[in-house]
């Protein structure tokens, strides 16, 4: 196909021409329009068909969520990625822009420098407009799986997990709400989550499942202790790890160590920690849609020093098929399960 043409909304002249400078460095797309309020794309719209529009999350008179939901009711061919900014209100209205259809978001630079900005952003778009490219061709990798089995059978019997650990990217925070929100209250087993995000947007994302769940879940922070009955979301710009504290009972321990696979926190980190200090126990690993192979080589470690069972979200169900194609073709996974199945597939492995 084509180059994919995409329509740069956002109220600042400086960040429509570094954004537009982005789109056409990636090379697989061309900002053929900018505007510079809601107003003016969608009159844009109106006269021409995009296949992405690049949409400011915070502008003066209609503001990016209004836009959003007109775009998806009225042209729901193309896809939307939000422009966010920095700061607690802006990451508010960025998860509620993805609750309701955006594809995924993308950080306002900081950074003075225009060409690193371009170079920073681009491998982010460029990653974006492929999977973009990806969605529209309808292509089927040929290991998808559908509720099946796969590979070495389960070692874990039902109600002998010790820890569960979650990893989502792109599409993740309403594939966690829909898979959390399945779990009872009475849920007992301890839940770690790795979901691709920047700080602030972590812990409001947090709050926001927690409110919507029948179990807590929060931000981690250093030293929390791994308990019952909880679920505790990697804080963004952080990688959070496990460690066996005093008595031999797992604690959290957050690093701001170097990006893994472009990314902090990184699921590999993370299920890497597990390999090491939950050698032997029962873990179940979860691969939710998302860009990437962020986890399969801590799945791998898992596989290799505990009692490791895995399931992936099926392809029909994922905004995107790349971190749980990356594991099914490892031949990681265990088994393959529709979004809407998960949480009572849990369930199932954790009760006796």
């Amino acid at each position: 196909m084509g180059k994919l043409k995409v329509l740069v909304v956002d109220d600042t002249i400086v960040y429509r021409k570094i954004l537009s400078a982005t789109v056409n460095h990636t090379e697989i797309a061309v900002a053929t329009q900018t505007a510079s309020n809601g107003e003016i794309a969608l009159d844009y719209l109106k006269q021409q068909s995009f296949d992405v529009v690049l949409l400011d999350v915070v502008m003066p008179g209609m503001d990016g969520l209004e836009v959003l939901a007109i775009i998806k009711k009225l042209y729901s061919d193309t896809f939307v990625i939000m422009i966010s900014s920095e700061g607690p209100e802006s990451a508010t209205h960025t998860l509620q822009a993805l609750k309701h259809g955006a594809f995924d978001f993308i950080m306002k630079p900081q950074d003075g420098n225009i060409e690193r900005n371009i170079e920073i952003l681009g491998k982010t778009l460029q990653a974006l407009f492929l999977a973009i490219q990806v969605k529209k061709i309808g292509v089927t990798p040929s290991l998808t799986l559908s509720n099946e089995t796969v590979g070495v059978q389960p070692k874990i019997r039902s109600g002998e997990l010790d820890l569960i650990v979650i990893a989502a990217s792109t599409g993740g925070p309403d594939a966690l709400e829909s898979v959390l929100v399945k779990l009872p209250p009475h849920f007992k087993k301890p839940i770690l989550i790795v979901q691709h995000m920047p700080k602030d947007f972590t812990k409001i994302l947090a709050s926001m499942l927690n409110q919507k769940c029948d179990i807590q879940v929060t931000e981690a922070q250093q030293g929390d202790l791994i308990s019952a009955a909880q679920v505790l979301i990697a804080p963004g710009g952080k990688h959070m790890m496990v460690k066996n504290g005093i008595g031999n009972k797992l604690i959290v321990d957050l690093k701001d160590e170097a990006y893994v696979n472009g990314l902090r926190p990184s699921a590999d980190v993370l299920f890497q920690s597990v390999a090491q200090a939950c050698k032997g126990k029962n873990v179940l690993a979860i691969i939710l849609t998302g860009m990437g192979r962020d986890g399969k080589m801590g799945v791998m470690e898992m596989k290799k020093t505990c009692n490791c069972y895995c399931i992936t979200q099926s392809e029909s169900t994922c905004v995107v098929y790349g971190m749980p194609s990356s594991v099914v073709e490892a031949g990681l996974a265990d088994e393959s399960v529709d979004l809407g199945s998960i949480g009572e597939r849990i369930q199932t492995l954790s009760e006796k």
